[in-house]
């Protein structure tokens, strides 16, 4: 049985239809339901709660941690809520998989932990400068998940997740991004939303090759070092835009607004780490995951918790 914290969410819950896939029994740790379709056990409780975290990874084989915090604004405004859910949260995960004797916790980070691209592709080895307290409690969050290893044997490893999309994603998540926002503008008659120039640059990775990941993950070594987890494709968001129009066979004119503060200008990952340490390679082209996002309006959305 694998432990997914967070699995009622976006990214939860489609790594539960390929456990399911797989033949392999979940059990689902949220604080809200999982959608109907979800083939896995549901327990509704928090990261935050230990005594009962306990209880529900006893006797797991391994945990894939999810739940999280993951509005930047919100981090901006409300830095100590990132801080307990997102590092506290994460610790509490893993000294109850440590106590009980589960001893591999595969942990979903964010590439908001490299700030400001130094350099590009972003490679692992970049240096970490996140710009907002959700970025710092991720990074934070991977040093004890790699501190657990090295201290007491476990065998944990770290994803850092680029741009995730989707089929399921919500368009009014913090988290969702510009894929669903953009998907859910055409859908609905609106006119899209860019903010700044559309110039920056993103890594979209469809949420199928990211779930993959971290099935790889807990078949494969641990990892002493995080593993990005994106498509290694650089895409401008007004190409984005662009090709989402021609999906969907009709104009579309956006309206640009002022750049946002701090917003990163350009993002690429450097996904060769993945492909040797746990065989990850992404399947899901760009165009043909728009094609699947944009072929029916979505009549239900869930967030990642």
């Amino acid at each position: 049985m694998i432990v997914v914290t967070g699995g009622s969410g976006f990214i939860g819950s489609e790594v539960c239809r390929q456990l399911y896939e797989k033949g392999k029994e979940a059990r689902i740790i949220d604080i809200a339901p999982p959608p109907l379709a979800t083939r896995a056990e549901f327990v509704r409780a928090s990261v935050l709660d230990c005594a009962r975290l306990e209880r529900l990874i006893k006797g797991a084989e391994s945990v894939i941690h999810l739940a999280a915090l993951i509005d930047v604004q919100s981090s901006i405004s409300n830095p100590f809520s990132d801080f307990q859910v997102n590092v506290q949260g994460t610790l509490n995960v893993l000294e109850c998989a440590r106590r009980v004797g589960v001893s591999r916790v595969v942990f979903a980070s964010s590439a908001a932990v490299y700030g400001n691209p130094v350099h590009l592709p972003i490679s692992e080895s970049h240096p970490t400068a996140p710009l907002s307290p959700y970025g710092t409690s991720k990074l934070s969050a991977e040093h004890f998940v790699i501190l657990y290893s090295k201290l007491y044997g476990m065998n944990n490893t770290v994803l850092r997740l680029f741009n995730v999309y989707g089929q399921g994603q919500n368009p009014l998540s913090p988290y969702s991004g510009v894929v669903a926002k953009f998907a859910s503008a055409l859908q609905e008659g609106k006119q899209p939303i860019i903010y700044g120039d559309g110039g920056q640059t993103r890594d979209f990775v469809h949420v199928k090759d990211a779930a993959s990941a971290f099935l790889l993950a807990i078949e494969s070594e641990a990892s002493d070092t995080p593993i990005n987890i994106g498509s290694g494709k650089e895409t401008k968001v007004i190409e984005l835009l662009n090709k989402m129009c021609e999906v969907a066979g009709r104009p579309c004119t956006p309206q640009f607004l002022p750049q946002r503060k701090g917003e990163i200008m350009r993002s690429v990952a450097d996904i060769s780490l993945a492909k040797r340490k746990i065989g990850y390679y992404p399947k899901v082209r760009l165009e043909e995951g728009l094609k699947e996002l944009l072929k029916t309006k979505p009549t239900s959305f869930h967030q990642l918790l």
